[in-house]
């Protein structure tokens, strides 16, 4: 007795080191004399995994793959079936009775599943057992290489006007295995070492070693392991380029998917069964391919697939993955190896050149269950690049590459550089760069904007600017810029100066001054066009008569607390001076009649926080694009109105949460939310309080209000909230006609409340044309169709509160936007 205590407590002590395995252990003796029973069949039901037992009738199990029962069988003795406590520890001895058995009728009917369901099901059933994830902790080194092909070059492409003035790239070319031929831009390796614990789970990524061949633009080492490549095939919904893919493993598979069992084999040294899948309906996310499955754990140990010829998506004409999974240690299942290449086009048969991305990752060198200590999970960002990575020697590649580069892949950086001092492709690019930013580069200047060049508005008539700046041939730490702009109504310059400096390289930190002289609308969306937008003068609903002429000098100062917390705080000087109806007028309290002001002025400190848990960002060297988090964004905003301070006139503090959260509904698309609370103490001015942010434009905002004019709610104490839904084809493509145009639905309200208290004014009368709330939301909701010729969006966009009279509260609007 005393024995099996000792091996309980040695049991309790492995199964915590190895977590989610059952382990069972026992004798088998015989019940009429309990003599052992050696060679006694035991064997977990509806499985594959079982053992027979020694010479002096112990069994001993540790496994992953325990059913919820335990079978023991021996010629002529009774069938012995015992329940068994699932991921736990239990001593089972058994004693078996002599059977004495009848010859009963034997029934042979056909199964009622096919076999291909059969195994689906139990591969599903297996999921959890089989996915990475169930292990207490895992380690391996990785090599990853991604790849930026230009392809579709055609048949004629030698013949072709661009390649007779580029003919060294002749020597570059490469041909797919399809026969395309496509010329390699861009490569990217990384090696790292990768780390993973669970409960809590955490993860851990140092990378080793990275290179860049074919640009310095962009810094994204980051996004170059394992962290943000990560396709895991057990996940019921596979998250590529924005959308949700439906699985071939999910649990509700068989709903989306027909499979068929095609094949069995040896794959080194398992014997597996080949499973095919393809959509029951095209046009849904989802895949075609085949994988093979192991026979006695039922893990995949070979997947690849495309996504569906006909599924809703833009611009990807084809996807292919491929992952290998391997045993690499007892019953521990492994992602060895992964290879992806997507067609980008714009369209289907485009005549256009595309690309090629194309990604292979290398996984070896595991260590199963051996957690670090737990100091070593709380590093500061999930991706940590070591000292001198990026300056490895070429030695130290070739030892490490898991998989050697092909000549052309070799010659990237050769190729780009002779590119970089060819005449011609240098005005292709420089074409391209002023067609996506409106500058044009000019060395170590850069001028434009185009998209601000000529523009009218109430004020000025016709308005003329022009924009300079520094590019990063100049410095990629420091940047100067201006505009100048004249407005041949009032016959006045204005004019605008900035500067930004990197301060930091390791933790991002951003300095910004500024000095602005010029006209704006208060009560606009920041990502609405400015009143000098060209592209904002043809797309406006009304006029523009509530201008406010704007001076305004600051600076502020942007830290990467952590690699998701960002902190901000700054100071701005503001005169404000009326162009049209929002003017300054106050109380006279000596003579009791109103007075007009010409200005009023403020000077402001601002902190913020924003935190988005995971989110990362591509960032060039200056500025960033989030690639959101699958988190809430959250960003809290602190303002303090200084009296007195270079002649502020008011004495106020702002407070504001803002919550923003995109999320994937798998089926069901995405969906957008979020809300904004505030209260501002104190007293200011109206212009300084919450101006309602609305829109008089025919330009669909997705992040205000399109029925609501400027100025008409101001508060101090407020609320917005907001919920937009783009269904993808969950509805359109399911009718016919409309699923060949690949229309994509898209739904969504938002309301805002608020209230002003009469000490806040500041003694600034707030102009009889602003509205009152009286308890009663501003709300308007939209219903639109997106994806038209792949680009457009056009919304019907409804005002259902605070109606205007004689107005109709139906209103349409669009936009362009590109999705995949």
């Amino acid at each position: 007795m005393k024995i099996k205590i000792l091996i309980f407590i040695l049991l309790t002590f492995s199964v915590a080191s190895w977590g989610q395995k059952t382990i069972l252990q026992g004798k088998v003796t015989d019940q009429a004399n309990g003599e052992a029973m050696p060679f006694v069949k035991v064997q977990f039901q509806n499985t594959k995994i079982g053992m027979l037992t020694d010479s002096i009738g112990h069994y001993y199990f540790e496994t992953y793959y325990a059913s919820d029962s335990l079978i023991f069988s021996f010629a002529g003795y009774k069938k012995q079936i015992l329940f068994v406590k699932k991921d736990g520890i239990q001593i089972l001895d058994v004693k078996l009775a002599i059977q004495v058995t009848e010859i009963n009728e034997v029934i042979v009917r056909p199964p009622d599943e096919f076999p291909s369901t059969i195994l689906h099901r139990k591969m599903v059933a297996n999921k959890e057992i089989n996915d990475k994830e169930k292990l207490n902790a895992y380690e391996y080194e990785l090599y990853n290489k991604l790849q930026l092909d230009l392809n579709n070059m055609g048949d004629k492409f030698t013949d072709r006007k661009l390649l007779k003035q580029l003919d060294f790239v002749m020597d570059y070319l490469d041909s797919s295995e399809n026969e395309k031929t496509y010329l390699p831009v861009l490569l990217t390796e990384s090696v790292s070492d990768f780390y993973y614990k669970n409960n809590p789970k955490k993860k851990v990524e140092v990378m080793q070693a990275y290179r860049v061949s074919g640009t310095e633009e962009l810094s994204f080492n980051q996004f170059l392991g394992d962290m943000y490549l990560d396709i895991n095939i057990y996940d019921n919904y596979i998250n590529m380029f924005g959308k949700s893919f439906v699985s071939p493993t999910a649990n509700f598979a068989k709903s989306f998917y027909r499979f068929y069992l095609n094949d069995s084999s040896f794959i080194d040294n398992h014997w597996c069964y080949l499973l095919s899948f393809v959509p029951k309906r095209s046009g849904d996310l989802t895949f075609t391919g085949e994988m093979w499955i192991h026979d006695t754990t039922y893990a995949i140990k070979q997947f690849n697939a495309n996504i569906s010829p006909d599924a809703n998506l833009n611009f990807i004409t084809d996807m292919y993955f491929e992952h290998t999974f391997d045993m690499v240690a007892p019953e521990v299942w492994m992602l060895t190896e992964e290879k992806m290449i997507a067609d980008v086009n714009i369209t289907q048969n485009s005549k256009l050149y595309g690309l090629y991305g194309r990604k292979y990752a290398s996984r070896r060198n595991f260590t199963i269950n051996e957690q670090k200590p737990e100091e070593f999970y709380k590093a500061d960002g999930a991706v940590l690049t070591v000292d001198g990575a990026s300056a490895r020697s070429d030695a130290y590649w070739a030892e490490k590459r898991h998989k050697p580069l092909s000549k052309q892949e070799e010659r990237i950086d050769e190729m780009v550089d002779s590119l970089n001092n060819n005449t011609y492709f240098k005005m292709l690019k420089n074409i391209t760069f002023l067609a996506t930013t409106g500058y044009y580069p000019l060395g170590k200047v850069e001028l434009g904007s185009v998209f601000n060049l000529v523009s009218t508005n109430p004020v000025e008539q016709l308005r003329l600017a022009v924009s300079i700046r520094t590019s990063n041939s100049f410095s990629r730490k420091v940047e100067f810029g201006g505009r100048l702009a004249y407005g041949f109504l009032d016959q006045r310059f204005k004019y605008l100066l900035t500067f930004r400096a990197n301060l930091s390289q390791k933790k991002r930190t951003l300095l910004k001054c500024y000095y602005n002289y010029d006209i704006e609308q208060l009560g606009q969306s920041a990502t609405a066009s400015t009143v000098g937008s060209t592209f904002g003068t043809a797309f406006r609903t009304g006029i523009l008569d509530k201008l406010t002429f704007i001076s305004r000098v600051g600076t502020s100062i942007e830290r990467d607390i952590k690699k998701d917390i960002i902190v901000k705080g700054g100071f701005e000087w503001r005169e404000l001076e009326a162009l049209g109806r929002a003017n300054y007028v106050r109380t006279n309290t000596l003579l009791g009649i109103p007075d007009t002001v010409s200005r009023l002025t403020t000077s402001e400190f601002t902190a913020s926080i924003r935190w988005a848990k995971g989110e990362e960002f591509i960032s060039a060297a200056f500025d960033r694009t989030s690639l959101r988090s699958k988190y809430p964004v959250i960003m809290f905003q602190a303002t303090f109105g200084v009296k007195g301070l270079f002649g502020s006139n008011y004495e106020y503090q702002k407070f504001d949460l803002f919550v923003d959260h995109t999320k994937t509904l798998g089926i069901f698309g995405q969906i957008r939310y979020g809300a904004n609370v505030g209260k501002i103490f104190g007293s200011a001015a109206y212009p300084f309080l919450k101006i309602h942010e609305g829109s008089q434009s025919y330009w669909l905002l997705t992040s205000t209000f399109n029925k609501l004019n400027f100025f008409e709610f101001i508060s101090d104490q407020y609320a917005t909230a907001y919920l937009e839904q783009h269904w993808d084809g969950f509805f359109l493509d399911r009718i016919p006609l409309i699923k060949k145009l690949k229309w994509r639905l898209v739904s969504g309200t938002r309301a805002t409340i608020g209230s002003l208290s009469s000490t806040s004014s500041g003694n600034i009368q707030v102009p009889s044309f602003v509205k009152k709330f009286n308890n009663v939301p501003y709300v308007e909701a939209n219903l639109g169709i997106e994806n038209i010729f792949k680009f457009g969006r056009v919304d019907l966009v409804w005002r259902l509160t605070h109606r205007i009279p004689g107005e109709n509260p139906l209103g349409v609007r669009g936009r362009i936007s590109f999705n995949f």
